[in-house]
């Protein structure tokens, strides 16, 4: 019981001080990364001769395999889960009895690993990972055995059945890395069973003579194992075991020593050093970032020259960076100035009164009654035609699409002759100065065949050569708004 407690106690400190060696540290930036990046993961297979080291001598070759997933802690710990399976024989003679065994083994362990040869910080990465093994877990055996002695000295023959039981492992390997994927390693591991008389009766026999062993037998487990690292890449590692726990603090010290020395010499004592100055032997301490003599008023003299280092813009300056001053205009220069401009000056053409456009007056569907809120636009045109008196109007009608063609041409005419009338009428307009035309549902303003109120109107513009036309013919039958 007692070494069944030590092992689990250095198991436990060898965890706790692989899981504590990945403490952060400070960045540059003020922020904590870890000194232990992301790694991969190792799979792989395991071909071996296991054989038992008990009372009956081993036979050999046995043959086994096993399967193992392991994962970096950092660059020296590592876990690793193992299952394996393996069959060995035993035998020997002794006064011409012979004693044999047949055993079959099933065992699952975890298993913590230590690369001792990253405990020197010598290279970024290693080509060879040497490494110990300890570890705990679990197996079942069944073990065939002839001739073996009893308790009374006779020889029997008989089996031990398969049993679950604890073990602990330890062992030792080396592996090879061929490439950053794949590795290949021998080594050796030996099992030791916990607890019971289980623990001497590996090869089935008791050992109560103890003519060959003290204790117990022993299961070795000598393997070669083809390793395989996934996951490496997208900003992951291959397993830490294979680098060195310093090739980040290595490579950080090699680039601080790549770059330049801080060199603080300033030839010309303009406050900006040599390493960053564009002009090395500037004439003056006027200078800006780079080193270069200022203008900061861009007239093309420097600032150390200038005398009037922030001229106004727009004005010639002298050598000395002064700007020349306009003479002030007295009063016959402000009346040639006005004189010169007014002799240029013409009035914009008038345009022809045939080009005018006046408001439209519009209409409710199916109606050539006007609205009292189109009045106002009527006045408006009535006070236009007053205010020209040779001025004549060509007022034109139109409709929506909603009505048949026949219809909507009356109609059209009926409210641009309800317009002229109302002009006539209330306002006094000459009958002569007005050109009554229609279009019916033509010419629509707004491009749709439903219902429109902006459709529905009358139109005015300057009359040019057009001639009142007669109402369309035909009867028509109609609300009395529509005047049919």
């Amino acid at each position: 019981m007692t070494a069944k407690k030590l092992l689990l106690a250095v198991v436990l400190l060898a965890s706790f001080s692989a899981l504590t060696a990945q403490d952060e540290m400070p960045s540059t930036d003020g922020s904590f990364r870890s000194l232990t990046p992301a790694d991969g993961l190792e799979v792989g297979v395991d071909v071996g001769l296991p054989f038992i080291a008990g009372d009956i001598d081993a036979k050999f070759p046995g043959f086994g395999g096993g399967i193992h997933v392991r994962k970096a802690f950092d660059h020296i710990f590592s876990v690793r889960f193992k299952g394996l399976y393996g069959a060995t024989e035993n035998e020997e003679t002794d006064n011409n009895v012979t004693r044999t065994a047949e055993t079959t083994w099933i065992s699952g362990s975890g298993e913590l690993l230590i690369t001792l040869n990253n405990l020197r910080f010598n290279k970024p990465y290693r080509k060879l990972n040497i490494y110990a093994i300890a570890g705990l877990g679990i197996n079942s055996y069944e073990t065939d055995f002839t001739n073996v002695r009893t308790a009374a000295g006779d020889q029997t023959d008989g089996t031990i059945d398969s049993e679950v039981a604890g073990h602990f492992v330890v062992g030792g390997g080396i592996a090879y890395r061929i490439s950053p994927k794949f590795n290949i390693g021998l080594e050796h591991e030996v099992f030791g069973i916990l607890g019971g008389e289980r623990a001497d009766k590996l090869d089935g026999d008791n050992n109560y003579q103890a003519t060959v062993t003290t204790f117990r037998d022993w299961y070795h487990f000598p393997q070669l194992t083809l390793n395989f690292n996934l996951g490496q890449g997208k900003g992951k590692a291959e397993p830490l075991y294979w680098g060195s726990a310093m090739g980040a603090t290595a490579a950080a010290i090699a680039a601080l020593e790549a770059r330049p020395v801080y060199d603080g010499t300033d030839t010309d004592s303009d406050g900006v050093i040599d390493a960053i100055d564009q002009e090395v032997n500037s004439p003056t301490t006027l200078v800006d970032t780079r080193g270069v003599a200022r203008d900061l008023d861009g007239d093309k003299v420097l600032d150390y020259k200038d005398k009037e280092p922030y001229s106004p813009p727009g004005f010639t300056v002298d050598a000395n960076g002064v700007a020349g001053q306009p003479k002030p205009l007295n009063e016959g220069d402000v009346n040639r100035i006005v004189d010169a401009k007014l002799a240029n000056f013409k009035l914009p053409a008038v345009k022809s009164l045939a080009d005018w456009f006046l408001p439209s007056v519009n209409f409710d569907l199916g109606s050539s009654k006007i609205n009292y809120s189109e009045y106002e636009k009527l006045y408006s045109v009535a006070q236009v035609m007053k205010s020209n008196p040779d001025l004549r109007l060509v007022a034109k009608g139109y409709t929506d699409r909603t009505g048949g063609e026949a219809r909507n041409s009356v109609l059209s005419y009926n409210r641009a002759k309800a317009v002229v009338d109302h002009l006539a009428t209330q306002h006094g307009i000459s009958a002569d100065r007005l050109v009554l035309n229609y279009a019916g549902e033509a010419d629509n303003i707004v491009p749709t065949n439903s219902a429109n109120r902006s459709n529905r109107r009358v139109e005015f513009r300057g009359a040019r050569d057009e001639k009142t036309m007669e109402r369309p013919s035909g009867s028509f039958q109609g609300n009395k708004d529509s005047g049919y």
